[in-house]
């Protein structure tokens, strides 16, 4: 029957109803585009310490990634000095800058003196052992002794103006402190941080917002190539600058993803034009296929864009991908009204398709809702970016493209003779369907001996190819200012900074013990600047609280042949303590000193959470950590105490999530298994709809283990593309299995080939991605909807006796 006489006013309302939303979803991702490359994304919250990766995230979006170290080298360290200060003028008061450092500001001495020795007695000991021994009179005849030695030596200048105030020397014990720590990289020369071999000025200095933010990180990293030309000009030209800082990689990654997505973008969408051209004939079929593909990417686009407030650039790459899902849908709508029409017009064609249609969208957003659940936000958003895109494309191919189709429509002479030739070659096949077998047992074959060779690579690093030269630069910098293992260190969190500081004062003498055993080369420690004020307190109270304390001293000191009576000043500060004692010395107060850049490092801030309040996080870096040294053990009874190695606790995390999607894909596929069987119910026809593309997907991984590549995480992912195109082919050639002649099934399978082809021009340039997330999907994906394109028809012609039209016939095997 024809359409009815209100069927144009039904038309023009639905091409109305889809380019109105069209449009709101194209406002909505305009309005709020939003582009990151952040690679916290895909940090995973469920390895076994779910709280340490917590705190991975928390540290990735803290003031230690947005940390930046210039240095400036020069053939001297004057030249060198020169150029970095006038590198920091040129930088001062740029929008982006949190704070910038270049060297200890005038008045070091002043200020070091002010901050400690009004506070000597808050560091007499950091255990209660080392106090107890140092007022003891044995420890305090060990003083005296030790004034004496210092008073013989040629720095006796130094320690005499102080001795009566300070005979236990415990502002001197500080400054030696405190000079050890600065000695480790760092040198000071006209009060600018030089490095030790000094031909490198530094310059420290922190972005206000996210490394990962590059709409904030591109002006500040342009500004600081700008103010280095300039600089380096007026230097002659003898300058030379090197960096240290996330900031850097984060943008090489955005640039080089986003040259891959839009040269793959533009490069498929040609392929597809052509494509599409050539089969169809007629420019408006292209538009028209495009048109229900840009509805499911937009609409995914601005949904995620509504949750997140931003799309991922691996998000963004694999939505691309989608073009090969949703092709599957427009194709196969398109060869049915061209080459099997209904009566009733496009919109008659899309009804007898759409349970096909809708049972191929179901599987695949089944397919994707597992990721849904995952501990990696990235994952989460790729899940959520699929499953809306392929439920808007698949409405605007059931409901909106029958609208703009032509109801009596002419099929192109190639696309007529493609879709004959493929019904003779299924005929064929058919009556060989023996030798065909060979084709499934050869995959099975290619199955069992692959997957003993998968050697899995649970590191997040194989998600992001960092720029070589950068990174050797990276490396230099860094070496210059401190020899410390990058990616190991020690932290010690707490809800405020008392806490976390005391948590500090006991790491700190485990490391203590660990470098004593051997255990541990170095470590670099906040306690060397400042103890918890629970500790100082403690100690001025052992010193105030003993009554007898001066006279033990007296008597201690005259001993080792100091006059009775030489330290009246001794006596008098402890009476003017015991009057009014000095506040423990704060974080603040250091940060607002001299000593501000040495210790910034040492402190983070830690972002609430769902889990946690905003926290503290004090850290220790370490180097040299030997293999059979236990740092997680030894520090275990140690609350809010973590031994952080970046890597093996992401490896940990991954192989964990890793064995997990396996279960959750398994879980899957047999949920997708028995809506198949559901629609069906027969078992064969299940079978050929389905078997295919576990098989392909299964063999793609075999394919690849046998090629020698690492399989990681995103090649699991990728799978779940594959899987969701292999069914779409079983499910639209098992729809078609029961129409009547084979005309239907030949233009189905002319829909598979056509969606295969486009699919694996999309995913073929993306296998060429220089970017490696892009290039495992790419090569996962393309390759396994090659073998989908095989072994789905392959499956549909061994469980049928007869071919629809060609007998009469129709039970199937099994």
């Amino acid at each position: 029957m024809a359409e009815s006489r209100g069927a144009p006013r039904s038309r023009a309302l639905r091409v109305a109803l889809g380019f109105g939303m069209l449009l709101v979803a194209l406002i909505i991702v305009i309005t709020r585009w939003s582009v990151s490359t952040d690679i916290t994304s895909f940090l995973a919250q469920d390895v076994e310490d779910p709280r340490l990766a917590n705190v991975a995230t928390r540290l990735a979006q803290s003031e230690l990634t947005r940390t930046v170290i210039l240095s400036v080298e020069g053939p001297r360290a004057d030249i060198a000095v020169s150029g970095a200060r006038a590198l920091a003028e040129q930088l001062e008061g740029h929008p982006e800058l949190a704070w910038m450092r270049a060297g200890i500001e005038e008045g070091q001495g002043e200020a070091i003196h002010s901050l400690y020795f009004p506070r000597r007695f808050h560091f007499l000991a950091d255990s209660e052992q080392a106090r107890a021994r140092a007022l003891s009179d044995a420890g305090l005849g060990e003083a005296g002794a030790e004034l004496i030695r210092q008073l013989s030596l040629p720095t006796s200048t130094l320690i005499k103006p102080l001795a009566s105030e300070d005979p236990l020397l415990l502002f001197t014990a500080q400054l030696k402190r405190l000079e050890a720590a600065r000695g480790s990289g760092l040198d000071i020369v006209d009060g600018h941080f030089v490095s030790e071999d000094g031909r490198h000025a530094l310059i420290f200095l922190a972005s206000k917002h996210s490394p990962f933010q590059a709409v904030h990180q591109r002006p500040l990293q342009e500004a600081i190539a700008a103010s280095f030309e300039t600089v380096n000009a007026a230097h002659g030209g003898e300058l030379r600058l090197e960096q240290s800082g996330v900031g850097r990689f984060a943008l090489a990654a955005e640039s080089s993803m986003k040259a891959d997505i839009q040269r793959i973008s533009t490069i498929a969408t040609a392929g597809l034009i052509l494509l599409f051209l050539v089969m169809f004939r007629r420019p408006r079929f292209v538009a028209l296929a495009l048109a229900p593909l840009a509805f499911g990417v937009l609409a995914a686009a601005a949904a995620v864009l509504l949750l997140y407030g931003r799309l991922h650039g691996l998000t963004l790459a694999f939505g691309a991908t989608l073009i090969g899902v949703c092709i599957d849908y427009v194709v196969h709508l398109f060869n049915h009204h061209m080459l099997e029409p209904d009566a009733r017009g496009p919109f008659g064609t899309a009804r007898r398709l759409s349970p096909g249609l809708w049972l191929g969208a179901i599987t695949t957003i089944a397919g994707f809702t597992g990721l849904a659940w995952t501990s990696f936000p990235g994952l989460r958003e790729m899940a959520v970016f699929a499953g809306i895109g392929v439920l808007a494309a698949v409405l605007a191919t059931r409901y909106w493209l029958p609208a703009l189709l032509p109801v009596k429509p002419r099929p192109g002479r190639l696309q007529a003779a493609c879709a004959a030739a493929l019904g003779r070659l299924l005929t064929r096949l058919h009556r060989r369907r023996a030798w065909l077998s060979l084709l499934p047992v050869l995959a099975a074959a290619v199955c069992v001996v692959g997957l003993t060779r998968i050697e899995w690579v649970d590191d997040i690093s194989v998600l992001n190819e960092l720029d070589a030269e950068l990174l050797r630069e990276d490396e230099r910098v860094r070496e210059r200012v401190a020899r410390m293992d990058a990616g190991r260190f020690i932290i010690a969190i707490g809800d405020d900074e008392e806490v976390a500081l005391a948590v500090n004062d006991r790491v700190h003498a485990r490391l203590e013990r660990l470098q004593r055993d051997g255990a541990l080369q170095a470590f670099h420690s906040l306690h060397t600047f400042l103890w918890s004020a629970s500790l100082q307190r403690e100690n001025l109270a052992a010193v105030t609280e003993d009554p007898g304390l001066t006279v033990r001293l007296d008597r201690a000191f005259a001993a080792k042949g100091f006059r009775p009576g030489a330290f009246k000043k001794f006596e008098a500060a402890l009476a003017e303590l015991r009057a009014a004692p000095p506040e423990p010395l704060r974080f603040d107060e250091l940060l607002a000193s001299p000593l501000g850049p040495l210790v910034r490092p040492f402190r983070v801030e830690l972002p609430a959470t769902a889990e946690h309040p905003a926290q503290i996080g004090i850290i220790s870096f370490v180097r040299g950590v030997e293999p059979g040294a236990d740092l997680p053990g030894v520090l275990a009874d140690i609350p809010g105490a973590y031994f952080f190695d970046q890597r093996a606790t992401m490896r940990a995390a991954y192989g964990r999530y890793r064995q997990r999607t396996v279960e959750l894909v398994g879980a899957g596929l047999a949920l997708v298994g028995l809506l198949v069987l559901a629609r069906y119910r027969r078992l064969g026809l299940a079978l050929a709809a389905f078997i295919p593309a576990v098989l392909a997907a299964v063999t793609t991984l075999a394919v690849l283990a046998l090629a020698g590549a690492a399989i990681h995480i995103l090649h699991v992912v990728s799978l779940l593309l594959v899987l969701s195109m292999g069914v779409d082919y079983g499910v639209f050639l098992a729809e078609s299995r029961a129409e009547a002649g084979v005309g239907g099934l030949a233009a189905t399978t002319l829909s598979v080939a056509l969606a295969c082809a486009s699919t694996s021009l999309a995913f073929g340039l993306l296998a060429m991605s220089k970017y490696p997330a892009l290039h495992a999907i790419g090569v996962s994906v393309g390759l396994g909807v090659l073998l989908s394109l095989v072994l789905a028809p392959t499956g549909l012609l061994l469980v049928s006796r007869e071919l629809p039209g060609v007998g009469d016939d129709e039970k199937e095997e099994g």
